[in-house]
């Protein structure tokens, strides 16, 4: 059975009119009906039609050298890129199944003119990148940005086609992956070092009363208490970040404390701790972006790439160095396919099935090489195995339907045309649109699964070189610095509770009975069973009788009390969290910080640190403005309303308690007069 001509694109060429007077099948077996009834005529001829109108993915464009098979039509280049729609109408004649250079840099003209305020241009370009490539996620995101409000029935669309083209694109599953890992990790990493901040603000005089007894040996008390603070703040402008004088100083509170801030300087620890095994997981992540290193060598961004001999010939070294990596050996045909070069595309197919036993993708490919060599009957029984190792594969059952109809095979064109149609819907209807009226029906080659490139990266050996492959942000950062920081974090830490507790003993520190001042033994006065601060004791020294200094005690309570909580609603309406660790709950300021931290990152145009991609766009809107906003919103709302709930609950208690000391207060002044009777 003679097969159509097929161009070097891998492109079935239509079946030629048959001439007036000719039955409309000719069957070319001896004994074969001639004739057929008006409804098979018709069912045939649906088929057929609908045969030569399906476009599956094609390849990109070869150099002219392969002469086995006529070549396709030229299609001129447009020569500038100004219209969108001039190079959407070249991809589409040519057959080509994605421009992926040309796409971003419509993208990138697409969000310039957003910012420009023209907002038709805008659409048009950005939709233009969409059709480009339609890999390419970030114009599907920023369509779904823009119209979140006035079309929310398109902007789901478009989240769902970027949901569809990320469940297939290894590239973008990684990316997400790796950009969302260090994301979390830099938020969990500033909630655990703003809330030990905040915890240690509101433990200042606990850190500062022992320094300033000491410094008042030798000089005034004000300059006692000024240089004390210097010392508190001197710590955090040494140029060692943040974290390491955190932890010192929660170590120094160990023994006054609660156990939710002793749970949060474990915690602390721990994660600074852990922070080397952090980066070696983002070390490993970074592994197929490396082009020259295994197991990957550049492979995963072969997709969407365009041919060129230096990329074959660079792939070819790697591939016969690694015999064994199927990876390499499926890029290699993959490109050697693209280029024309059949031959080595044959040659590697075989070599990745060897060590690929019965892979769908890779038997539908090789099927579509031997169906450009004219080796149909090979080419039908490679896309059976294929059907037979993955039923789900649709490409096996659209290239197998094509080979079928230029052989006259209606019926199995029709039958594998259905179950193709029912597998995958959206390819056979992605590459109908792609149709043109020149007719020519490129072969659907299908890339590698994202579970390959997975188990290969779980099964790379561990990276050796840690700080050289870090995101840029994080490379200066003491944090990311290795094991010399965990070991100096674990060595303060251990320091700082020590140091605490030797200090503790040595100088025990409590709370004036009063108003809740710091007091040591030297500072406090003792007033019967109380020990007030200074500032109390000479507020009772003036009352007459000892029911009037609780008087005069309770108003000097009150007046610091409500001093504190304007100065605690002030930071608390400002900072995200400080009202609740004033209140002494710290894990949920971990949260909202955290939250604060990726919501504020998001809305001053955060950058993703890993991409398997040239960066050749302006950072889009890929989260809607209002959606950043209101989850600011919501964040400082929670903030706030949790503080004024802990404040209430805090005023309560204040008032049951004064209610107490005004009955005993009453009830002592009555067996006074009694016993004066």
């Amino acid at each position: 059975m003679r097969l159509w001509p097929i161009s070097r694109h891998g492109v079935l060429k239509p079946a030629p009119r048959l001439p007036a007077g000719v039955p409309w099948i000719a069957r070319e077996r001896r004994g074969a009906p001639r004739r057929t009834g008006l409804l098979s005529r018709l069912t045939l001829s649906a088929v057929l039609t609908l045969s030569l109108n399906v476009v599956a993915t094609g390849a990109e464009r070869a150099p002219a050298r392969a002469t086995h098979a006529p070549t396709a039509p030229v299609v001129t280049i447009p020569a500038d890129l100004r219209s969108v729609s001039d190079w959407v109408t070249y991809k589409q004649a040519g057959h080509l199944p994605s421009l992926p250079t040309e796409a971003r840099l419509f993208y990138r003209r697409g969000l310039m003119a957003k910012q420009a305020g023209q907002d038709d241009q805008a659409l048009l370009n950005v939709r233009g990148a969409a059709e480009l490539d339609p890999a390419f996620v970030a114009p599907h995101l920023t369509l779904a940005a823009w119209m979140l409000v006035r079309d929310p029935s398109q902007a789901l669309q478009e989240y769902g086609t970027a949901l569809a083209n990320t469940r297939q694109d290894f590239g973008l599953q990684l990316s997400m992956a790796a950009n969302l890992f260090i994301l979390l990790f830099q938020a969990l990493f500033a909630g655990l070092t703003l809330t030990a901040l905040f915890v240690v603000w509101t433990r200042r005089h606990e850190l500062l009363h022992p320094v300033r007894e000491a410094l008042g040996r030798f000089g005034s008390p004000a300059g006692a208490r000024w240089w004390s603070l210097a010392i508190l703040v001197l710590p955090f402008l040494a140029g060692y970040g943040l974290t390491l004088p955190a932890i010192a100083m929660l170590g120094l509170l160990w023994p006054v404390a609660r156990v939710r801030e002793r749970a949060l300087f474990v915690t602390l620890t721990t994660f600074a701790l852990t922070t080397p095994l952090a980066l070696g997981m983002l070390e490993r992540l970074a592994l197929p972006m490396y082009e020259q290193a295994g197991p990957y060598y550049g492979v995963p961004t072969l997709e969407n790439s365009g041919w060129s001999p230096q990329r074959q010939a660079r792939l070819a070294q790697i591939a016969e160095k690694n015999p064994d990596n199927a990876l390499v050996q499926f890029g290699l045909a993959w490109m050697a396919r693209r280029g024309g070069d059949l031959a080595v595309a044959e040659q590697s197919y075989r070599r990745t099935l060897q060590l690929w036993p019965d892979d769908a993708r890779t038997l539908n490919n090789l099927g579509n090489v031997l169906a450009m060599q004219g080796r149909a009957p090979e080419a039908l029984e490679t896309y059976e195995r294929s059907a037979s190792s993955d039923p789900t594969n649709a490409a096996a059952f659209f290239n197998a339907s094509q080979i079928h109809t230029q052989r006259f095979e209606y019926a199995q064109a029709s039958d594998a045309l259905g179950r193709a149609n029912a597998l995958n819907f959206e390819l056979v209807k992605r590459y109908q649109s792609q149709a043109t009226s020149d007719g020519l029906l490129p072969l659907a080659d299908v890339w590698l699964s994202p579970t390959l490139f997975w188990k290969a990266l779980r099964d790379a050996p561990t990276p050796r070189d840690l700080h050289g492959s870090l995101p840029t942000g994080l490379r200066n950062l003491h944090e990311a610095s290795g094991w010399p920081f965990s070991i100096l974090a674990l060595v303060l830490a251990l320091a700082g509770v020590a140091f605490g507790i030797g200090q503790f003993r040595h100088l025990p520190l409590r709370a004036c009975s009063n108003c809740g001042t710091v007091v040591c033994r030297r500072c406090a006065e003792r007033r019967r069973e109380h020990a007030l601060c200074p500032a109390c004791a000479q507020v009772e020294s003036e009352a007459e009788t000892h029911e009037f200094s609780r008087v005069l005690l309770l108003r000097q309570r009150n007046k610091l009390a409500r001093r504190d909580q304007l100065a605690r609603t002030a930071l608390a309406a400002l900072l995200p969290g400080y009202g609740i660790v004033s209140h002494r709950h710290v894990f949920r300021p971990v949260i909202l910080i955290a939250v604060t931290y990726v919501l504020v990152r998001l809305a001053f145009g955060y950058v993703m640190p890993f991409s398997l991609e040239p960066r050749l766009t302006l950072p889009g809107q890929e989260v809607p403005m209002a959606l950043l906003l209101g989850g600011l919103l919501f964040v400082y709302a929670s903030s706030l309303l949790g503080y004024l709930h802990l404040n209430s609950r805090e005023e309560s208690r204040q008032a049951a308690l004064n209610a107490g000391m005004r009955g005993r207060i009453t009830q002592s002044t009555r067996r006074s007069s009694a016993n004066a009777a």
